[in-house]
């Protein structure tokens, strides 16, 4: 009898297995069918990043979807479901971007043609908050991938603690490229040896993880420096334009004071550059083309009538020396930003110059019309100034020079971001002293003082700070966690 019953019970329990089992698999295919909400999102990948311009935010949103995508929206705000009945009537996206001119909160959807949802968010700051990324704080990083990948997400996530929304990622430091280029070997910050190929892309990955972060990126270019003094002839690699150049005594390369420069004076060396250029813009998504304030070297009077003073007798031209050389650097500008506009609009050029206009426009170096960029089209969308001193330095106090920044006559176009010396924070005594300028040894706030006092004059769009490694540095953690109170 009990086994009897025993048996029963089993062949019940079977049956009723059996008709669970149909029951799911008949459940699936009804699933397969109607695809419910965000069943299938990760058949999408959509993120979306930003640039802050003429006092608005372009949001670039990176969608792709194995089937096509067919609809892109956004909305202010927080909404995270994809079936939200605020979709119906959120903004349309056309052309993968919109302009933001409030801060806050953006939900962006996609819709895929197969019915796939996928919802992202972003949080958009009207003012530029960045940081510079310079070569000395990635040698060697990208001797694989796995360690590019981890600098790369590390400095982000840094960068995201810090509310910082774009970076400057020098790219070009020595007629070099951290990147695949046509005309310029690859850099030795990316293995430690000039001209080894990684065997990978390290902007391809840093443009991609800045954008999946909501950061924006700008390639952050040197054009005419090929060496510093310190450096060999032989860390030039033989293959490299500069160095045929040099080979072949050619004076597209000047040596100067132990360096060698490109000649500012040679359409040869604003061809390369600006082909530079071209292929950045063209071959990543890149927000923004970034040069510093290395243009010509300081001369001085003993050498005013060295370096490219025998173009400039050999040229059909009525202007000074200082004016020629002043517009050869005008010309390299005008290149470039018109390079750059003829491939992408959207994409930004901008240049950041050293801070005491005094010095730019003297006689005898850098020969930079900063005014002539900032008061007219056609020549940057962007300028900043690099004001590293404190309030109290006696020669070149924040607050004087900010003022004679902000009183340029500066066409609508143009916006100003303000170059911050965070790599100033925390400095001792003894090192505060020998850059004359103790504030920076006395205090913990100057950073964010700097940043308040610059926009009560409403005249400033956005703060950058160098570098990167100061977020990091121990010795300026106070200074770096009060400025990001007012970040």
């Amino acid at each position: 009898m009990f086994m009897k019953d025993s048996f029963q019970k089993k062949l019940l329990l079977a049956g009723t297995l059996f008709l669970v089992a149909v029951t799911i698999i008949f459940l699936q295919g009804l699933s397969n069918v109607n695809v419910s909400e965000g069943k299938n999102e990760e058949k999408i990948s959509l993120s979306a990043s930003y640039i802050v311009t003429n006092g608005q935010a372009l949001v670039k949103v990176q969608a792709v979807s194995e089937h096509g995508l067919k609809e892109l929206r956004y909305q202010k705000g927080n909404v995270t479901s994809t079936a939200n009945s605020k979709w119906k009537s959120a903004e349309k996206i056309t052309g993968k971007q919109f302009s933001a001119r409030k801060k806050g909160t953006y939900s962006i959807r996609a819709v895929d043609e197969a019915g796939n949802k996928k919802v992202c968010k972003l949080s958009v700051a009207l003012e530029l908050k960045a940081v510079w990324i310079y070569f000395d704080e990635f040698y060697k990083k990208a001797a694989s991938y796995s360690k590019w990948k981890s600098f790369i997400n590390s400095t982000y996530t840094t960068c995201k603690n810090n509310h910082i929304n774009a970076v400057f990622l020098q790219v070009r430091p020595f007629a070099d490229a951290m990147y695949p280029s046509d005309y310029y070997p690859w850099s030795r910050y990316a293995t430690g040896t000039p001209g080894k190929d990684p065997g990978f892309d390290p902007l391809a990955y840093a443009v991609k993880a800045a954008h999946e972060n909501g950061i924006a990126i700008h390639a952050w270019i040197n054009p005419y420096r090929i060496t510093v003094a310190s450096m060999k002839k032989s860390m030039i690699p033989k293959g490299s334009i500069a160095r045929k150049w040099i080979d072949a005594k050619s004076r597209n390369v000047i040596k100067y004071a132990g360096a060698y420069y490109f000649n500012p004076s040679k359409q040869a060396v604003r061809d390369l550059v600006a082909n530079g250029v071209r292929e950045m813009v063209e071959n990543y998504d890149l927000d923004g083309i970034h040069m510093d304030d290395y243009f010509y070297p300081t001369l001085g009077t003993a050498n005013f009538k060295k370096f490219d003073y025998k173009e400039y007798k050999k040229s059909d031209t009525d202007l000074s020396l200082v004016a020629w050389r002043r517009e050869n650097v005008n010309k390299m500008v005008r290149q470039l930003y018109k390079t750059v506009k003829s491939i992408d609009k959207t994409c930004l050029f901008g240049i950041s110059p050293a801070g005491n206009l005094s010095n730019l426009y003297s006689n005898y170096a850098y020969y930079s019309d900063v005014k002539k960029w900032m008061g007219t089209t056609g020549y940057v969308d962007y300028i900043c100034p690099q004001l590293y001193w404190s309030f109290k330095q006696k020669v070149a106090p924040y607050k004087k020079f900010l003022g004679n920044w902000v009183s340029i006559k500066r066409h609508e176009s143009v916006d100003m971001y303000i170059g911050l010396g965070a790599y100033r924070a925390g400095i001792s005594k003894a090192e505060a002293k020998k850059i004359y300028d103790m504030e920076w040894s006395q205090s913990n706030t100057v950073l964010k003082r700097q940043v308040l006092y610059a926009r009560k004059t409403k005249q400033v769009d956005g703060f950058v700070l160098f570098s990167y490694s100061s977020l990091k540095s121990k010795k300026a953690k106070k200074e770096i966690k009060n400025l990001k109170s007012v970040f």
